[in-house]
C-alpha cells in the first residue's frame, strides 16, 4: 500500500484519534524471521506491538529502526540480552521500546508512526533482518448530510444528496438507501468523488438515505435523511348507495342517495362537484342527497385535484328515477243481460232433461 502523502502525515495531532492498521510488506534475509503485528487496529493512546517469529534464542540482540534499512541514524531502540540493557536511538520519541523477546512496542500511537520498521536480530550464529509496514489510519468522524429539497414530486423533481465528511485523510464514500448500498443506474447518478447522489424518486423511495465514510480501519455514517414525496391522484374510484350499475344510479323519489369519490394522493386532493355542468356547494369526497326529488336527477361529476402535483382527474355518474315494472293488464269480458237469461234457461232445460232420463231408466228396469 502506498504511504500517505506528506500533508496527510502532518495532519496528525494529539487532539485527534486514529486507528492503526498494520501490514506485513517486505522480506527478510532468511525465511525464518517473520514480523507479525499483535493487533491490526489501534486507537491513539493504545499500544502497538510488533511480534517476531523465527528468531533464535539465547544470547540475542534486537535492534529496531524506523525505515526499511538498518541505518544508525534511524535507530529507535536496541536490546542487548547479555547485558539486560536497552539503548535508545536517535529516532526514539520515548514511546518506543523493545521487550526481552525482541517485540517492538509503541505506546500512544500517532498518525506520524506510519511507515516501514526494520528489525535486526544478532546472535553468535549470525544476524537476520526483516522489515514491516505500519499504516496509521485517521479516526473518522460522523459526516454531515444535506439534501437539495426534502419535499419532491415523484418522477418530476430531481433530488440531490450531498455528503460532507469531517476528515481530511484518505477515505471512501458510499451511499445507502433503506440500509442497502446505492450505485449508479437508470435512477441514480454519482459525482466523480461520490460526495453527491442525484436522481428521481417515486412514492416508495421516501428513505432513509445516508452516506458512510470508511477506510481500512474504521467507518462512520451520517444521520438518516428522509423525503416527503408528493404523488397522485392516479385514478378515481366511485361508489354509491344505492349501488350504481354501468354508470347509472336508479333511486326512488323521496329516498336518500350518497355518492363517494375516492382517490389516493399526497397531499390529499381537493374535491369539486358538478350537476349537469353546474357547480355544487360541496368540497369533500362525499355527496349526499336527502329526500331525492326531480331536481336532483342528472349527471354528477366528481373532480379531484392535487395542487402540488398539478394533476386533475374526474369521473361521472348519472342519477335517474327508479320506475318499478308495471303488472300486465288483464282483459275485461262483458256479458249482456239477454245472454245471461238465455244461458240460464238452457242450463235449466238441460238439467230437466237429465232428470227425466234418469227416472225413465229406473222405471224401465222394474
Amino acid at each position: 500500500m502506498k504511504p500517505p502523502s506528506e500533508p496527510l502525515l502532518r495532519a496528525g495531532s494529539y487532539c485527534k484519534r486514529f486507528l492503526l492498521t498494520a501490514y506485513l510488506l517486505a522480506s527478510m534475509t532468511t525465511s525464518e524471521l517473520i514480523l507479525v503485528p499483535e493487533y491490526l487496529n489501534k486507537v491513539q493512546g493504545d499500544t502497538l506491538s510488533w511480534r517476531i517469529h523465527g528468531a533464535p534464542t539465547g544470547d540475542v540482540n534486537y535492534t529496531w529502526y524506523r525505515g526499511n534499512e538498518s541505518i544508525e541514524g534511524k535507530m529507535l531502540v536496541s536490546y542487548i540480552s547479555s547485558l539486560l540493557s536497552w539503548i535508545p536511538g536517535p529516532e526514539n520519541t520515548g514511546r518506543e521500546n523493545v521487550t526481552d523477546r525482541g517485540f517492538l512496542r509503541i505506546t500512544e500511537v500517532e498518525f506520524s508512526d506510519t511507515g516501514n520498521y526494520t528489525v535486526v536480530v544478532a546472535s553468535p550464529e549470525g544476524s537476520q533482518e526483516a522489515t514491516g509496514w505500519i499504516q496509521v489510519w485517521e479516526k473518522l468522524f460522523q459526516p454531515d448530510i444535506t439534501v437539495s429539497q426534502a419535499a419532491v414530486v415523484e418522477y418530476v423533481d430531481i433530488v440531490n444528496f450531498t455528503c460532507h465528511p469531517n476528515n481530511t485523510g484518505d477515505f471512501q464514500i458510499q451511499w445507502y438507501y433503506s440500509y442497502v448500498p446505492v450505485s449508479e443506474d437508470y435512477q441514480w447518478s454519482l459525482s466523480s468523488d461520490n460526495r453527491t447522489l442525484s436522481g428521481w424518486v417515486s412514492r416508495f423511495h421516501h428513505g432513509p438515505y445516508y452516506c458512510q465514510v470508511s477506510n481500512p480501519a474504521n467507518s462512520q455514517r451520517s444521520a438518516l435523511q428522509n423525503l416527503q414525496i408528493y404523488y397522485g391522484p392516479d385514478s378515481i374510484d366511485m361508489s354509491s348507495i344505492p349501488f350504481f350499475y354501468l354508470g347509472t344510479i336508479n333511486a326512488k323519489l323521496g329516498s336518500d342517495v350518497t355518492v363517494y369519490c375516492q382517490t389516493t394522493a399526497q397531499p390529499p386532493c381537493l374535491y369539486r362537484w358538478l350537476l349537469n355542468d353546474t357547480a355544487l356547494d360541496v368540497t369533500n369526497s362525499t355527496f349526499s342527497i336527502r329526500t331525492m326529488s326531480w331536481g336532483d336527477v342528472g349527471t354528477y361529476r366528481c373532480i379531484a385535484e392535487n395542487p402540488t402535483t398539478q394533476v386533475v382527474l374526474y369521473s361521472t355518474v348519472t342519477l335517474q328515477v327508479h320506475e318499478p315494472p308495471s303488472l300486465s293488464k288483464r282483459p275485461f269480458y262483458t256479458i249482456y243481460k239477454g245472454t245471461v237469461i238465455f244461458l240460464s234457461i238452457g242450463i235449466g232445460l238441460g238439467l230437466l232433461n237429465l232428470i227425466g232420463g234418469f227416472i225413465f231408466y229406473l222405471v224401465s228396469r222394474r
